[in-house]
């Protein structure tokens, strides 16, 4: 049994897909997070491949799923909404699935796409308009920056965003 796996497919199903919301000062913090770790992969991996911001890491490092794994991934987003919030979940998955199998890649790069996930636990979602995708209420380029990795690892802990988001949820 692949408890990584298993784990992951427990948080996507208790994330509660119908709480939204927008602009909750957490998501500057995760957007980074997830840009300078996406960046720091891409780097490491394809320096010079298109670094687009929802990505399939497994794909660029030319791996694949069984297809009874890939059968799960999909039942586990049955009720998440939203194409590229569905990419990214589905790719958590995967990620999951190779860390809990040991693929060194993966278990390197283990939290690569935590930021993003915990940015959708907190009610923040992904959409696309003419050409910028909208992540919890901010507006940013599609591609993630070669300068990304320059930014400073930030703190993604539950008790630090919901400090930084406590005003927030006192309105």
């Amino acid at each position: 049994m692949n408890k990584v796996f298993e784990e992951a497919k427990c948080i996507i199903r208790n994330i509660d897909w119908s709480h939204v919301e927008f602009k909750r000062p957490s998501y500057v913090v995760l957007l980074s997070e997830h840009l300078r770790r996406s960046s720091l992969f891409y780097d490491y991996f394809h320096k010079d491949s298109m670094r687009i911001i929802v990505f399939s890491a497994m794909e660029l490092i030319d791996m694949q799923l069984p297809k009874n794994i890939l059968d799960e991934c999909t039942e586990s987003l049955q009720n998440v909404k939203g194409i590229f919030v569905r990419e990214v979940c589905i790719h958590y998955l995967e990620w999951a699935y190779l860390i809990g199998e040991g693929v060194p890649i993966a278990v390197q790069f283990q939290e690569l796409y935590l930021p993003i996930i915990k940015l959708f636990e907190r009610g923040g979602r992904i959409q696309y308009d003419k050409g910028l995708l909208i992540i919890g209420g901010l507006t940013c380029s599609r591609f993630v920056s070669l300068e990304s990795s320059l930014f400073e690892p930030e703190d993604i802990s539950d008790s630090y965003l919901d400090e930084i988001d406590k005003d927030v949820s006192n309105k």
